[in-house]
């Protein structure tokens, strides 16, 4: 009896309900204590998110001056080199957004004008490309004009010709080079073109079963 009246004195239900309540509640403090700022964070995210995302522009843009020789400018003060008229400004567009852009247009804003003495200097300025056609399986191997514009072709000081070839052969393996012709104050002459010494290959298609 006396064992079982200790046993009475330690165990009492009330309290020990009230005591696990006071836990429970305690853990739940906690844990709303810890979770409530992370939710109220994710919540400012989104919300940040969304307000991006119809504040910003859906788009990146990235501009390159391209194809341009320069002007040299005396400021007075200094002298820079500007890309001269005639070059090319090459914008590529990318959508940001999780929806399609579309493109309405584009203009041109000035900013300033300003005249200053200045000397063109060429650099790598934007040259028509001539389109040629060489065709290996002739006999001799035969080079034509594919645009209305050919040979001759008048090159100025510090000024360039760009030509592109369509190479073609059917089913040989062709090694091959290009001789260009040219004269200048009363010289003649025939420079060899090639890819740094080596002849050029080229495969007819049809070894490739193409």
């Amino acid at each position: 009896m006396a064992t079982v009246a200790g046993l009475a004195l330690l165990w009492q239900p009330g309290q020990t309900l009230a005591w696990g309540a006071g836990v429970s509640a305690a853990a739940a403090a906690a844990y709303l204590s810890q979770e409530a700022p992370r939710h109220l964070q994710g919540t400012l995210a989104r919300r940040r998110a969304r307000r991006e995302l119809t504040e910003s522009p859906p788009l990146a843009v990235t501009a390159e001056i391209r194809n341009h020789d320069y002007v040299t400018l005396d400021l007075g003060d200094r002298v820079v080199d500007v890309p001269a008229a005639g070059h090319t400004v090459r914008i590529v567009v990318t959508s940001m957004g999780p929806s399609a852009v579309v493109l309405m247009g584009v203009r041109a804003e000035v900013l300033s004008r300003e005249e200053f003495p200045g000397n063109l200097t060429r650099h790598a300025a934007e040259v028509p490309v001539r389109h040629f056609e060489a065709s290996l399986d002739a006999d001799p191997p035969e080079v034509r004009a594919l645009g209305e514009s050919d040979f001759p072709y008048r090159i100025a000081a510090d000024e360039s010709e760009i030509f592109d070839l369509l190479v073609s052969t059917e089913r040989a393996l062709v090694q091959w080079v290009l001789w260009l012709d040219w004269t200048s104050a009363g010289r003649r002459g025939s420079t060899r073109v090639d890819l740094q010494g080596h002849a050029f290959r080229t495969a007819g298609r049809q070894l490739g079963g193409v």
